[in-house]
């Protein structure tokens, strides 16, 4: 895949020796060893535009839709991609479609979706599974089971959706009108870590998988990452997982330098399972349960912490690259 260089990032030495022989230095550090330093224009962090905000609350979600079954919320729309939240009554059919020239992930919360993927086994995907659909693939989708089904949609930014002319025509969407085109299709072929369903409990915690990306495409990333308050919680051989957090301690300040940034694109997370704190500059901190959404906006300090007192905490990282941590260098 490719990875934008943001133009605001300037690198540089720092002093040890001078020019170029302080950073052929640096950059000979073994493993393990004194970290690199580097120069990064950071524009002011915490910076918020609708629909994004810190915390995408589950149950603030039901809440804005009490009484419907079926709804759709815009939750992030920013320059990397454009998420949805979804809920839908069983029975619910999304008809054949395909995106020409990206893929989409769907992140399944609760009930059961059964997903019909051109040149796939069918798929049911439950609480804890990512489906990934590979760009130029026929797939449609339905909910089954006997509850509501709970999911998050992700795609590119300016992603588009097309249908097949033998079956109905589709409503226009705003500003916009339908009409009929010609184009031969091939479904893209999976490349690890990518498949077509993979689930946390089933897969993840079942076969104590080893950590990593279970989605690594065009401007689509998802990795789950797990942690553990306490240690003993951890059953999987050799252990999978960090360990730590728990309640802060002590009073947060926002508008200290903590923790990492990414410069240039979002990160953001969705809770599969447990509790997750989310520390971001300038606005806080915040406490998210399974099903919530945290978002931490482009240059803005931000750390983050397993809070569930027993059992796994899980925070599906998302976003548009595999992001490098860039470690603040003024506090520990």
């Amino acid at each position: 895949m490719t990875k934008r260089t943001p133009a605001a990032i300037v690198f540089g030495a720092l002093v040890a020796l001078s020019g170029w022989q302080a950073l052929a230095a640096q950059n000979a550090q073994p493993a393990g060893g004194a970290p690199e330093l580097w120069w990064v224009n950071k524009t002011k962090g915490g910076v918020y535009h609708p629909p994004m905000r810190p915390l995408w609350k589950l149950s603030d979600l039901k809440q804005m839709h009490a009484g419907r079954s079926n709804w759709q919320e815009q939750i992030i729309k920013d320059p990397e991609q454009d998420a949805t939240y979804n809920s839908a009554a069983p029975g619910s059919r999304f008809g054949l479609r395909l995106h020409p020239d990206t893929p989409t992930v769907f992140v399944v919360i609760a009930g059961e979706v059964r997903f019909s993927v051109e040149g796939q086994q069918p798929v049911t995907a439950t609480r804890g599974s990512l489906v990934n659909i590979m760009k130029t693939t026929l797939f449609s989708y339905e909910v089954s089971g006997s509850q509501n089904a709970l999911w998050v949609e992700v795609n590119p930014a300016n992603y588009k959706t097309v249908y097949p002319a033998s079956g109905p025509q589709p409503p226009s969407a705003s500003g916009g009108q339908v009409v009929k085109v010609s184009f031969n299709h091939t479904p893209a072929t999976y490349a690890p870590p990518n498949q077509l369903h993979w689930n946390l409990f089933d897969d993840g915690f079942g076969k104590c998988a080893p950590a990593g990306p279970r989605v690594m495409d065009d401007h689509l990333f998802a990795s789950p990452l797990v942690g553990y308050v306490n240690a003993a919680d951890n059953k999987c051989p050799g252990g999978r997982g960090n360990v730590g957090g728990g309640p802060t301690q002590g009073a947060f300040n926002p508008n200290s330098t903590f923790g990492h940034m990414h410069a240039g694109p979002a990160e953001w997370w969705i809770v599969q399972v447990g509790a997750i704190s989310g520390k971001f500059e300038g606005v806080g901190e915040f406490h998210a349960t399974e099903g919530d959404v945290l978002y931490a906006a482009p240059m803005t300090w931000h750390q983050m912490g397993a809070e569930a007192p027993s059992g796994p905490s899980v925070r599906l990282a998302m976003g548009g690259y595999p992001l490098i941590n860039m470690t603040n260098t003024e506090v520990p």
